[in-house]
């Protein structure tokens, strides 16, 4: 399968390296995680590198970006009427980060600062609902954050998968279509690192040491990964067996 990741990282000449890395370190989660008949197809959207059609892939990832879905970006606005003619057309689609936000957004739900301040670090949340493609199945799901805007409300027709006290809405559904994850199962232990350090002054101290400390402990990535496959495999009608290896 063709997957398309729409890129919404700044990749300017004067982004931060660690955003500039955005695309190489998707494209190694990409290969370590999904199987070798899957491959994926970059467009970085900050610069207007668009697909030609829906169809162009056979499903899409708006993966993570430092801007908010409340900014006044035209791409942004665009990304938005992308998101929408994925659920239109019932065309696989993948959110994660701020990509779980511009579909939300673009369909209905409320996307705002948390009150409860940034969220960073290694956090778990509680698995509320299986889909058949989530195999093996989890009962919490442990993944990296780093967002100040979260998911306030979902869009009508969404089915909440999973979420915590800190963001309730970490995980939903809408239909088989499309799969929206605030957690970045991409997101590997450096990146998180200069992350951190990035964000030291938007962070108390006590915050940055707990969040920094969080990444010691083990991560669902692999399992989210698989999700993620078995998620677009599911579209073309795809028994899913929870023993078969990725």
């Amino acid at each position: 399968m063709k997957i398309g990741l729409l890129n919404a990282c700044a990749c300017s000449s004067d982004a931060d390296d660690f955003r500039q890395g955005y695309g190489t370190m998707f494209q190694r989660f990409f290969t370590e995680h999904f199987p070798a008949d899957f491959s994926l197809h970059e467009y970085n959207v900050t610069q207007r590198y668009w697909p030609n059609a829906l169809q162009e892939c056979d499903g899409w990832i708006i993966g993570a970006s430092q801007h908010s879905v409340n900014d006044k970006n035209s791409w942004i606005t665009k990304l938005m009427e992308f998101a929408c003619a994925c659920h239109f057309n019932r065309h696989p689609l993948i959110g994660i980060g701020f990509g779980h936000q511009v579909i939300t957004y673009a369909l209905g739900g409320d996307v705002n600062r948390s009150p409860k301040g940034w969220g960073a670090g290694l956090r778990s949340c509680i698995v509320r609902q299986q889909k058949p493609w989530m195999r093996p199945a989890l009962a919490c799901c442990a993944l990296n954050f780093s967002h100040k805007e979260q998911v306030l409300m979902l869009p009508g027709e969404a089915t909440l998968l999973a979420g915590d006290s800190f963001c309730l809405h970490q995980m939903y559904a809408i239909g088989e279509h499309i799969f929206a994850i605030q957690g970045h199962p991409e997101y590997d232990r450096p990146f998180m690192q200069v992350w951190l350090d990035e964000n030291r002054g938007n962070l108390t101290a006590e915050q940055h040491e707990q969040a920094m400390a969080s990444l010691d402990q083990p991560m669902d990535s692999a399992t989210v990964g698989r999700w993620m496959w078995q998620f677009f495999a599911y579209q073309d009608g795809a028994e899913i067996d929870a023993d078969h290896p990725s």
